[in-house]
């Protein structure tokens, strides 16, 4: 007796056991040696099928065959996995004896237990299971082994006392079909020629042994007796559905004939059974036939259309209207695709569109829905029929294809229908629109699915018919905003469409710029000439207040240009149709209407349009006034939006605002200021709440708008320093006080974090200063100073917390957005604090902060980057020089890696690269070296290699450039900006050319060039192992090293690389001779190509040398 049959069942007991006294790594031993028992299936399974059958007819009142009892649930699940896995992985371990011995052995348990035994005490798990065993069996032996696999199963195919083998045969057979066929499982699992083909033989072997009869004909049988017994239906229901499953696959002949159409045709007029009927009719159709005339053919015996038509009226349940739908819309989308025979197909697509557009007039989203992909083609059809390419630029497009009545007609009722299915249903509750997604099987998530769709739909109409579009969106607003404008009583679905449709109109007519609201004369359409308009209008006034002489034409009054708020009349210019709709929507008191969902959609319009609102006079201040109600409303989530309506509109329309209103706004907003810090409930016992309170959208989360609307607003307050500082003090003084508890506690840091991103918030509304600005003329440069000291003395106590790290991050940023470069002295500190601290996967983002600094702070970035350079070396090295523990450090360890190639590729760009050889990096250099080489040599990461060289590229020209050697390059190779970099008429803005004053920035650079970097440059693309087919931009990049060397060194480089590269590495010297002259003469770009076409040749050549 094998070992296996006494170790497993051991095995299992203790790998399922909930014992706490068994000794743990007893317990690891068991599921060890289980996991090797199913690796080495092929020389278990035979041990597992006995102990899996073992006791087949056992029962409560019956003794088994064998005269055993059956084993535990647990083991005998796991030995049929066992089985399970021989048969789908390592079937061809198997013999074709061993492969009849598990039928024989399959059969002879079904017979024992489920045909004439206990049936596994009822149990559809069982019965499921090995249905599915069965048929993978199946797939492995028919008809090659097994050509009679299915006989017995078609045997059971008959209703009896025992439903169980019913059950089991008709699940074996649709299980069956969904392997062979479905395309969902298909699409589920890896794709495999082995598999699709054996898929295919086995389809074909069913069809021609005829097997696909008798599981047809027996099948139909079944379903017919068993709805003759009521309690049978179930059995019925299975039935037709696996014939569903069939029918797309097995020969026509047998799925449609007169019997089992007039079977269908009464399955689905008159039984239970109509929603999978539906199912079989839909398959039917949408059959793969080629030949159009038997397609036609099909369908003509089908008649879908007549067959619908008569149905719809009486069919009440959704689900069954849904797969009337689905049916009706399948069968349109034939047609639709089926181009050829045009005059035949017509007149069915005729019939059929009117009884589509009853189902998309249907209350219910999934009856609505089940037809949305036939009309989506559908208008895809007329869309190519009559929408007018965009021609090639200068020519004049084509006049657009006229539509019939008939099409006019039918697009103004799909128009129609679609805006009336866009209004919120007047059975469903309203609900705010969050950030979290709602559950796909949700009413509210349904709602939006028909509102996008039906977008859709009127975007099609729109291109297809922009007039007939717009008359009738019009027709529908404009009716509403009168009725409003009337003091009638709207239903708030009405109103909400009415904006909805405002809302989307612009964004249909892809316009929301002041043009599409106003037709502007041709030197307004575009901002320079609404610029030029603007200077004149303003030196105009000021210049017959003054006493100035004229404007001239350019809009310059003595040479001066006078600034300030436009001043151009929109109001004199005729409105648009989007203009139009916009000027009645304000004037028809909707912004009072009480439903939140029409005040939120009326926001929603006047950010999407606040342009418009900016030409009215006085247009903005109501708006402003109607979002302070909706920033206090009791709906939490109206709130939540409407803080972020509130923040966007203020900072869009600041220029407009009137600095009166700040001080009054503020006070609006104070209640809204004060933050709850309370920890969240943890969701086990290990989470980290302050990770839980930190992450995910929050309340915060949208509160932190107020916050940077607050910013906006006494950002405007310029004229009056002294009042402006009051305020700003007023909002951030309690944050600033929050900060300086000096308690470590979990509800202590959270309120630091808390109020140190709403600083940053706050300081994210006031203006980006402009590169040209002074900072020191800012009224609150001093205040943003101070709150960086304190940010600054916060992190010297929390600074070990992340959480803190990463606000005070995010805030310092914002602080330098501010002001500038002001706190350029205090950046040092800051970094010292916080670099020995984070962790490895902080520093990437910590990378992309100091790029953002480098840029910011303009002249103090390289004396504040030299400072930072040397211990921000000397964490990053550490970091990526650390052994590589597992898939979370692997992906770290990338992370950072790419994040650093960039940011040293930053400083190079931004004309810093000074900042690697000052007399403090220095020491770091030839180690910063090395590791850059390292990257460039891994052939693992391109991404990687190809930052490194692009580093090096730069570091050529700006380490080892010799200006006394003489340019190399014939005038083709040179870009008309480079000749005027060379000569000194213009400002460098790359690498491409050597200005005339340039010097050596580091003498003796050139050694490692000569000595690494170029025998690297060659190597790398001709040795690598994996060929250049994802490499090709890594040996671009290369090529580009190669011309910056011969730019920076002259005919120092060239003779290096014919006299001593070129001939060590064995290349020929015809390719040398041929790819200098490339280099002499191509631009860069043309140089990349050849330097490719170079490696390709050089490959093959030493392949072949090999």
């Amino acid at each position: 007796m094998s070992s296996h049959l006494v170790q497993i069942p051991q095995a299992v007991s203790i790998a399922a056991s909930i014992d706490p006294s068994i000794d743990p790594a007893l317990k690891q031993q068991a599921i060890d040696y289980l996991d090797k028992v199913r690796q080495l299936c092929e020389e278990t399974w035979q041990d597992c099928l006995s102990l899996w059958l073992q006791g087949a007819g056992a029962g409560p009142s019956t003794s088994s065959r064998d005269g055993k009892q059956k084993l535990d649930t647990d083991l005998r699940i796991y030995c049929e996995q066992v089985v399970d896995n021989v048969l789908t992985k390592k079937a061809t371990a198997l013999s074709p004896d061993d492969k009849r011995s598990i039928y024989n052995a399959l059969v002879e348990y079904i017979n024992t237990e489920w045909v004439s035994g206990p049936c596994e005490g009822g149990q559809s798990f069982f019965r499921n299971k090995l249905a599915s065993t069965l048929a993978y069996l199946f797939l492995d032996t028919y008809p090659d082994v097994l050509p009679t696999f299915l006989h017995p199963f078609f045997d059971l195919l008959t209703p009896s006392s025992n439903r169980h083998p019913v059950h089991l045969a008709v699940h074996l057979l649709s299980d069956i079909a969904l392997e062979i066929h479905d395309p969902t499982i298909k699409s589920a699992r890896e794709f495999t020629k082995e598999r699709s083909h054996r898929d295919g033989l086995v389809r074909d072997a069913i069809r021609t042994t005829g097997d696909e009869n008798k599981a047809v004909e027996g099948l139909i049988n079944l379903a017919k007796a068993a709805l003759e017994k009521p309690e049978w239906l179930d059995i019925a229901d299975q039935a037709v559905r696996t014939l569903a499953t069939w029918t797309p696959w097995i020969d026509l002949s047998v799925s449609l004939t007169p019997d089992t159409l007039a079977f269908y045709q009464r399955l689905i007029k008159s039984t239970p059974l109509k929603v999978p009927t539906a199912t079989i009719f839909r398959t039917l159709v949408t059959r793969g036939m080629q030949d159009t005339s038997e397609r036609l053919q099909v369908f003509g015996i089908l008649d879908i259309a007549s067959l619908v038509d008569e149905l719809e009226p009486n069919a009440k349940e959704d689900d069954f209207r849904a797969a009337l739908g689905t049916l009706i819309g399948s069968y349109a989308t034939e047609l639709i695709n089926m181009s050829a025979d045009s005059a035949k197909i017509e007149p069915l697509l005729a019939k059929t569109i009117p009884i589509i557009l009853r189902f998309m007039s249907d209350p219910s989203p999934e009856v609505f829905l089940s037809v949305s992909q036939c009309m989506t083609e559908l208008l895809r059809r007329f869309k190519s029929m009559y929408v007018v390419k965009p021609p090639p630029r200068g020519q004049m497009p084509p006049p657009p294809k006229p539509l019939s009545p008939e099409t006019r007609s039918l697009m103004s009722t799909i128009l129609d229908t679609s805006l009336r299915k866009l209004a919120w249903p007047t059975d469903s509750d309203w609900e705010a629109p969050t950030a979290d997604e709602p559950d796909p099987d949700d009413d509210l998530a349904q709602i939006r699915l028909v509102r996008t769709t039906c977008r859709s739909f009127i975007e099609s109409v729109a291109q297809i018919d922009k007039d007939l579009h717009t008359d009738i969106v019009a027709r529908i607003v404009l009716s509403t905003f009168d009725a409003l404008a009337r003091s009638e009583t709207v239903p708030w679905q009405q109103a909400e469409l009415a904006l909805h449709l405002v809302y989307t109109f612009g964004e249909l007519n892809k316009a929301n710029s002041r043009a599409a609201f106003y037709n502007l004369p041709a030197d307004l359409l575009s901002k320079a000439g609404r610029d030029r308009a603007h200077r004149l209008s303003i030196n105009k006034s000021l210049g017959e207040s003054s006493g100035r002489s004229t404007p001239s034409d350019d809009g310059m009054i003595d040479g001066i240009y006078y600034g300030g708020k436009e001043r151009i009349d929109y109001t004199v210019y005729p409105l648009t149709p989007l203009g139009q709709l916009l000027l009645r929507c304000m004037e028809s008191g909707i912004i009072n209407y009480p439903h939140p969902g029409v005040m939120l959609q009326y926001f929603e319009c006047t950010l999407r349009y606040v342009e418009f609102w900016k030409t009215r006079p006085g247009a903005v201040q109501p708006v402003i006034e109607a979002m302070t109600r909706g920033i206090h409303h009791v709906d939490l989530d109206v709130r939540r939006r409407c803080f972020y309506l509130f923040a966007r509109f203020i900072a869009s329309s600041r220029l407009d605002l009137e600095t009166e209103m700040v001080s009054p706004l503020l006070d609006n907003l104070k209640d809204l200021f004060p933050i709850d810090s309370a920890l969240p409930t943890p969701d086990f016992p290990e989470q980290d709440v302050l990770v839980k309170a930190t992450t995910g959208r929050s309340y915060l989360s949208d509160q932190l708008y107020i916050y940077e609307a607050a910013g906006n607003l006494i950002s405007l307050v310029r004229s009056d320093p002294t009042q402006q500082l009051a305020l700003l003090e007023a909002v951030a003084a309690p944050l600033v006080s929050d900060l300086t508890d000096p308690t470590d506690s979990p509800q202590n840091v959270l309120k630091v974090h808390n109020s140190l991103m709403a600083l940053g918030h706050f300081a994210k509304g006031f203006p980006i200063l402009n590169p040209s600005q002074d900072e020191s003329t800012l009224p609150y440069e001093p205040a943003f100073k101070q709150l960086t000291q304190a940010l600054l003395q916060t992190l010297d106590r929390l600074k070990t917390r992340r959480i803190i790290r990463d606000a005070a991050r995010f805030t310092f940023s914002q602080f330098v957005n501010a002001i500038g470069s002001s706190v350029a002295e205090l950046v040092p500190g800051f970094v010292i604090r916080v670099v020995g601290e984070y962790e490895p996967s902080e520093l990437s983002d910590f990378l992309q902060f100091l790029s953002l600094l480098m840029h910011r702070l303009k002249s103090n970035a390289f004396s504040t980057m030299d400072m930072l350079l040397l211990p921000l070396l000397s964490r990053i090295f550490s970091v990526l020089q650390s052994p590589i523990t597992g898939t979370d450090d692997h992906l770290t360890h990338n992370r950072l890696k790419t994040a650093c190639l960039a940011f040293f590729s930053g400083i190079m760009n931004a004309n810093l690269d000074g900042i690697f050889i000052t007399e403090r990096n220095k020491p770091e250099f030839e180690n910063l070296l090395n590791v850059l080489l390292g990257y460039a040599e891994d052939p693992e990461d391109d991404a990687s290699q190809r930052l490194a060289f692009a580093f090096f590229s730069r570091s050529v020209i700006a380490w080892s450039t010799n200006a006394s050697a003489p340019s190399v390059f014939a005038d083709s190779a040179m870009s008309d900006k480079s000749k005027a970099v060379g000569n000194g008429t213009s400002a460098p803005t790359n690498q491409h050319a050597i200005p005339k004053d340039a010097r050596q920035a580091l003498p003796g650079y050139e050694h490692f060039i000569y000595s690494r970097l170029l025998p690297l440059c060659f190597h790398f693309p001709v040795g690598h192992k994996n060929g250049l087919q994802g490499s090709v931009q890594v040996v671009m990049e290369i090529a580009i090293v190669i011309r910056n060397t011969v730019q920076a060194r002259g005919q120092e480089a060239i003779d290096f690389m014919l006299n001593d590269l070129l001939p060590k590495d064995g290349c020929p010297p015809e390719y040398a001779n041929q790819l200098i002259q490339s280099l002499k003469t191509q631009q860069a770009k043309d140089f990349r190509h050849t330097f490719v076409d170079f490696t390709k040749a050089s490959r093959a050549a030493a392949v072949a040398r090999q």
